[in-house]
Parts: structure tokens; sequence; C-alpha cells
């Protein structure tokens, strides 16, 4: 991936922090410190210290790419950049700029690019790796951060699993000069709409001329572009939004396994629109051994700085080998218009630790748990306080009404450092274009009443306003979203019914303590297994953490408890970040 790390000080990048960064890291002595560049098409010139970087493919706002010249002109001037110009950018996006005396380093407004900073005594850092940052700081391991990773899965607020290293916020910049890092925002994380709330219509209305408005000048940017596609609603909109003329043999790309419902809905789908469908089948291909398993995804665990899913990545670092990368339409953002954790909350409740904790208990903890049993005893009793602290603070200054709030929680922490970290991964690989990430389209989804976007009213009418026979074609879930964009008892039951069982199958997790794992995870995780019972030694650092119960350990290692694939994602975050 694309890797980046500027020093502002007298410390010296040492061989075990450029190991950190994709590739073999071009390093340069600057005037204030030090930069080192490296990953796919890492070219940039650093003459004098100065440079102008992208950290990812992408560059580009709903009309067009932006040239890394102009990406120069909008960092040159650091914290007076025009914030309304890096806001226009479609997340995710980073780059970095400088003029030889100071490094402006720059996330999107959702913070969806992963960017992080390490401050010490008369020197800085900024980096693409929080890894890296945390081997130049030579600090040890945030306990607090690694009992959230142990319940959610992923991280919330802006620590890291690294004790010292913090991720830069949402629509900031970093300013590196003089030894110090300055964080400057250029837009609010608030996402409120000038005047009244738009009505479901409105909303969906101009929604719909943002994603033609998207997709029609992409298209004719870069006509070859894949849509990602699924039976689901997010990328339905996407395709709908495409204008007919420009579908038939568009690319499109399905990953799934033998008997899965994605390729049976996107074959549908491609052959009512002329689209050439591509179905990459996750479980063909040779073998993979158990060591070549383990290799795979401890990369995958540091690719991801330890916070998201390993298990997850790896599945796909492997198919993605397999397929062209390029320029690519993702659905991402799509949940913002029908809430994510809206069932089972209730409506016009005022934000309290006592709804946090039950959001916390029966949804985050749901799929990525780690067993209790496989955590030392001292880490174990405090987890669950430690992590549930850090989620109360993540809500602070969200809206007062608790279904909004949700909205804030899921796009500036789910989809920020959950779905963040995996995207950073593919932005520095492709173009990895996520159209519902316009902030405007976010914006309005967000201004629409929660009570207008429960059951999917929102989505379903910008679908149907966007392509009418498309929205005449059920979902993988069953719903209709002509139905769902028409007010209403019966789509609201049908909706609601769904709904019910996605949440029916969480409560049987949360009883049975099993999470539901990720495309291919389960059998990755029972490869790495098979390795570490094979070579205990791998499972050695581990000890040393004061983290994992040496006993339970002993018994995985052993064959006589076999651990639910959350745990081992877990202890190949902690093998990766203890390394």
């Amino acid at each position: 991936m694309r890797s980046f790390l500027a020093v502002s000080g007298e410390l010296a990048p040492t061989p075990t922090v450029l190991a950190h960064l994709a590739g073999t890291p071009a390093v340069t002595r600057t005037p204030t410190g030090w930069v080192a560049m490296g990953g796919p098409d890492a070219t940039d010139r650093v003459d004098d210290g100065s440079f102008t970087v992208r950290l990812g493919k992408a560059a580009r706002t709903r009309g067009g790419d932006v040239s890394t010249e102009a990406l120069a002109v909008l960092l040159r001037d650091g914290v007076k950049a025009d914030g309304s110009l890096l806001a226009a950018l479609v997340p995710p996006f980073g780059a970095a700029h400088s003029d030889g005396a100071s490094v402006v380093a720059a996330t999107d407004w959702l913070g969806f690019q992963q960017l992080f900073w390490w401050q010490g005594p008369g020197v800085a850092a900024v980096s693409t790796s929080a890894l890296a940052l945390h081997a130049l700081a030579g600090a040890g391991l945030d306990r607090q951060a690694l009992a959230v990773q142990s319940l959610v899965g992923w991280q919330v607020g802006l620590r890291t699993v690294f004790a010292e290293v913090s991720k830069v916020p949402a629509g900031n910049l970093a300013v590196l000069e003089a030894g110090r890092v300055t964080l400057h925002r250029y837009v609010e994380e608030s996402l409120a709409v000038d005047g009244r709330p738009p009505s479901v219509e409105e909303a969906a209305t101009e929604q719909a001329a943002l994603m033609r408005e998207f997709h029609e000048n992409y298209l004719r940017d870069h006509p070859r572009s894949v849509l990602q596609l699924t039976g689901g609603q997010d990328t339905r909109v996407l395709l709908a939004a495409i204008p007919p003329g420009l579908r038939r043999d568009l690319p499109a790309l399905t990953l799934d396994v033998h008997g899965g419902a994605d390729s049976r809905f996107a074959t549908r789908l491609a052959g009512l629109t002329g689209m050439n469908l591509q179905v990459h089948w996750m479980d063909d291909g040779p073998a993979v051994t158990p060591a070549e398993a383990f290799s795979l995804a401890l990369r995958a665990a540091r690719e991801l700085d330890c916070m998201a899913s390993p298990l997850a990545l790896a599945p796909l670092l492997r198919a993605e080998a397999a397929l062209e990368q390029g320029h690519r339409f993702s659905g991402l953002g799509g949940e913002t218009c029908r809430g994510f954790y809206y069932f089972g909350q209730p409506g016009n409740s005022v934000t309290g630790p006592r709804l946090i904790e039950k959001l916390a208990t029966w949804r985050l903890y749901a799929n990525e748990a780690v067993t209790p049993d496989a955590l030392a005893p001292d880490f174990a009793a405090s987890a669950r306080s430690s992590a549930l602290a850090l989620i109360v603070e993540s809500f602070e200054g969200y809206p007062s009404e608790w279904l909004a709030a949700t909205d804030h929680f899921y796009l500036y922490q789910r989809m920020q450092r959950w779905s963040g970290a995996h995207g950073s991964v593919a932005a520095a690989n492709r173009h990895f274009i996520n159209p519902m990430f316009d902030r405007r389209f976010i914006q309005l989804a967000h201004a629409v009443p929660p009570s207008d976007k429960r059951g999917g009213l929102l989505t379903g009418r910008l679908i149907s306003l966007l392509d009418p026979a498309l929205a005449a074609v059920p979902l993988d879930s069953g719903l209709i979203p002509n139905r769902l964009g028409k007010p209403g008892l019966a789509a609201r039951t049908a909706a609601y019914r769904v709904t019910a069982q996605k949440a029916a199958r969480k409560i049987r997790q949360k009883l049975r303590g099993q999470g539901r794992p990720q495309l291919g995870a389960s059998e990755m995780a029972s490869l790495v297994v098979a390795h570490l019972r094979a070579e205990p030694a791998a499972a050695a650092p581990l000890r040393a953490t004061g983290l994992i119960r040496d006993q339970w350990l002993d018994d995985v290692l052993a064959a006589r408890t076999s651990p639910e694939p959350a745990t081992v994602a877990f202890l190949l975050n902690v093998l990766a970040a203890a390394s």
C-alpha cells in the first residue's frame, strides 16, 4: 500500500520503523527532519525538502479529478487552506505537501483516509502507519484501546492500540514544523443544513441529481470504471444512477462463494442492464496452506494497523491479487440514508449513558467480541468498563436526540474507524470511489428526520427517482425499493420484518457468544489456528503482553479448544502489535 512518514526533529527513522512502510521506502533527509515514502507509484521526488504526494490513488470531487499540482495549491498555505475546496474531495482522500520548512498532511472531511500523528519531546511525526509511529516513539500498547478492540473489533474516538499515537481527526490538517505537530480543522463535523429540514421527497430529489452528476462526470473521465455489484440497496443506488446508455458493456464485479446470493442477484441485474459482469469466486483457486494463511493474515493485521479484522481483509487481499486494479465504484455511505442502528432503539429519546450502554451491549459487541476465557483475568475484568467509557466519550458533542446521535456514531465512528481502516488499504491500490460519500449527499441524509428514514423510505424513494424499472426489482432481502419508497403501513411492516430477522440473528449471536464472521473469515481462522498448533513458537509473543490467559492459549495449541474467528482476529492484531 502507499505509505508516508514525515519526521520533524532530530530523531531519524530506523530500519525497524521503515519496515512498517510498504515496499522499500525511499528516505530523504530534509532541512527539518526526514521523509520516507513507499508502496505502489511512490515516485514523487523530494527536492530540498519540497514535495506534494497523494496518500491514495484518488483525488476527486463530484465534478472531476484534482491534479497533484492543484493539491499543492490547496495545502501550500496550511491553516489558510480553503476548507470548502478540501471538503469537496470525496473520501477516501489524503495528501501531504512541504515547502521545505513545514509539512502539511490532510485527511478527508470524514477522516476515512487513515492518517496518524505522534508528538515527542522536541520531535513530531505524521504517517499513514500507526505501527511506524509506534516503533518511532518506542512506547507501549494502549490497554484501554485494546479493551475496545477486544469487544468491538475496531476503534472509537481518536485513539490507536499504541500509546501516544493518535489518529488525525476528520476534516483536519496536521501541520508539522520545528518539532511540533499542530492540528487544524478545515471543516466542521456538523452536517447541519441551512433552513428547515428537507422532506423525504426534497432530499431524495437532490440526492438523485447529485448521484447522476457524479456518475456521468466520472464515466466521462474514466469510461471503463467497474461497478462492484451485489444484491443490496447501496449498489442498487449506484447502478440506478448510471445513465442507461452508459451501462451497456460497462464492467461489473461481484465477489462471492458458490451458492452465494450476491452473484445470483448481480447476474440478474447485469442481464437487465447489459453490463459485463465478472464473478470472482472466493472459494476457487489453489488451496492455501496454514503457513500461507498465517503469513497473509499477519500481513493484513499490519496493513490495518492492528485496528480492524485481519480475517476480513486477508481473503480480500488474496482475491484482489488476481483482479485488475483500476477505477471501481463502491456503495459505502448508503446506510446513512436508513439508520444503521435504529432497530430496537427508542424514538424521541435523549442521548445518555444507559442508551449508549444498551447499544454497545446488543449491537457493537455482537460480531467481534473476544471469548472472555481467552483474556488474562485482570484485563478481562476491566475491559468492559474501559471500553464503555471510551464509547460513551465518543458520543460527546453528538445530537441530543438519540437516533440522530446514532447516525453520527455510525458515520464518524464505524465508518471512519472500521470501514476507513479497510478502505485506506483499498485506496492505496486502486481508485476506490464512493459516490455516496459526497459531503452534500451525506448532509441531506442526516437532515431527514430519523422517523422518515426508518424502514428504508429515503433509500427506496431515491432508487425510484433514479430508475423506476430497477426500483421494481427485488433486493437480496426480498424487499422491493419502489414499495419502500412509498409511505404507508405495508412497506414499513415489510421493512420491519426483515430488520427484525437480522436483529434476531444478532440476539442469538449475543446469547451464544458467537459473532457472524465475514466472507472467508472462518476458513482463514481455522488455517491460522492450525499453523499456531504446528508452530507454537509463533504464538509466544502473546504471552508477554499480559492480555491473553496462558492456560487458554495452552488449550488452543493443544487442540483442547478451538477459538471463534473474532478471537483469532484479536490474537493476530496483538501479535502484529507486539512483534
